[in-house]
């Protein structure tokens, strides 16, 4: 897919669900993540679904025309957009439009094998984005979005690195308003290839938080898995993930995770992944202990040469930040489908919902708040030149709240440009 497909017009898609576990335990794992973006406490809609990281797309789609300084790859771009937005603090009455504008200069930087990945590497991504608000000028920011992964593959051993730093402003379902935050997750994970079809996984990951005006925490993760590779296309494994969550301010929690996950790569036309398994939460306050499944499950395929559809499926648990001393289960889907037309035009349609279920971690609080909130997204993209892309996009999204504040519906029609240098 071209890399201006996974372009997140930054700050205006509604942050639903993500699954922390899942990107804690698996985070530098050869399994990869789920389909869709993620970062805790959201994942944004207006990405059509892709496997590929928005870094990986672009050094596959720029090749060797490129930049260098010394052993550095350089992939330098530039975005730009303007957004309608109708409901910009996603309420139920009272609705407060905008236009805001978007600029997102970023650079992408490669050492060693970091395209094949058979080798060491080091590949760090960096892109600041200019959100301007033509009215509520109050709402104006910078947020920022740097990745740094380094590998390290001396022969049966792989040792990865990796750390993120994001800084983002926009609302968030959980809470029901725009909130400010800033997140910074690290993660290490070890690989030894026993045999050619058998490996063994270790992992570790900190997950740090900063909510302005809503409920910060920390979460740390450890996780051990085996995987083994029945067919060249079919790989299997299990494994198990722990972690202790601290919450600002409320009830801190302990999980422990026994999960079984798969590859499957029949041919160019078909690509699946996905994990499942069962999760036991306890709670330092007397409350009992939770038994949850959780799953994540992801998938391509490719019916045409020009038509590509994907799938991103999951449940998962994780702490609300604005409901003191609880905690919510999602449960969800989104699925993509992406045509290209008449060499230069590609069109997506993006949809998806997500049933969101409250539950007290202290024996003192009641819980009573689900949520149903589903999104529909369609764009439409041109490749003016070889390296300029422009696009429109329409989202509509809706959330239904047994707790009527949280409650909204919103429309969205944004343009946008990218160019790749």
């Amino acid at each position: 897919m071209q890399g201006q497909d996974l372009q997140r017009l930054k700050g205006k898609g509604i942050l639903t669900t993500c699954c922390c576990t899942a990107l804690l335990g698996g985070l530098s794992s050869s399994y990869g993540q789920a389909i869709i973006e993620t970062n805790p406490h959201g994942r944004d809609v207006l990405v059509l679904p892709t496997f590929h990281t928005e870094e990986e797309a672009v050094v596959e789609e720029r090749g060797d025309n490129i930049l260098r300084y010394g052993p550095w790859s350089i992939f330098p771009r530039v975005r730009a957009s303007v957004i309608y937005d109708d409901n910009i603090y996603i309420q139920p009455n009272n609705k407060q439009e905008d236009v805001v504008w978007t600029l997102s200069p970023g650079i992408v930087l490669g050492a060693g094998d970091f395209r094949q990945r058979e080798g060491s590497s080091v590949l760090i991504d960096y892109a600041p984005t200019f959100d301007i608000f033509t009215l509520k000028s109050r709402n104006n920011a910078i947020d920022h979005d740097g990745h740094l992964r380094a590998e390290w593959r001396p022969g049966k051993w792989r040792l990865t690195l990796e750390q993120l730093y994001q800084n983002y402003s926009g609302p968030v379902l959980d809470v029901g308003t725009r909130v400010n935050r800033s997140i910074y997750t690290t993660g290490v994970s070890f690989v030894y290839e026993l045999s050619p079809k058998t490996s063994l996984e270790l992992n570790g990951t900190q997950l740090i938080t900063a909510y302005d005006s809503a409920r910060s925490f920390n979460e740390w993760t450890v996780g051990a898995f085996a995987d083994y590779g029945i067919t060249p296309k079919i790989k299997i494994g299990a494994g198990i993930n722990a972690g202790f969550l601290d919450v600002q301010d409320a009830v801190n929690q302990k999980y422990q995770q026994g999960l079984v996950r798969a590859v499957y790569s029949a041919t160019e036309k078909v690509d699946f992944r996905g994990s499942a398994g069962v999760e036991i939460r306890e709670f330092q306050s007397g409350q009992g202990d939770r038994l949850n499944g959780v799953f994540s499950i992801g998938g391509s395929y490719k019916p045409l040469q020009f038509t590509e559809v994907l799938l991103d499926a999951y449940r998962r648990d994780q702490n609300s930040i604005v409901l003191t001393d609880q905690n919510y289960t999602t449960t969800g889907f989104a699925l993509g489908v992406r045509q290209a037309f008449l060499v230069n035009y590609a069109a997506s349609l993006t949809g998806g919902f997500d049933h969101l279920t409250y539950h007290p971690t202290d024996p003192t609080v009641t819980a009573t708040r689900k949520d149903d909130y589903f999104f529909a997204r369609a764009a439409v993209d041109w490749r003016a030149r070889d390296r300029l892309t422009a696009g429109i996009s329409y989202l509509y999204r809706k959330n239904n709240s047994s707790t009527g504040v949280f409650s909204f519906d919103n429309h969205q029609i944004g343009l946008n440009l990218a160019y790749q240098f």
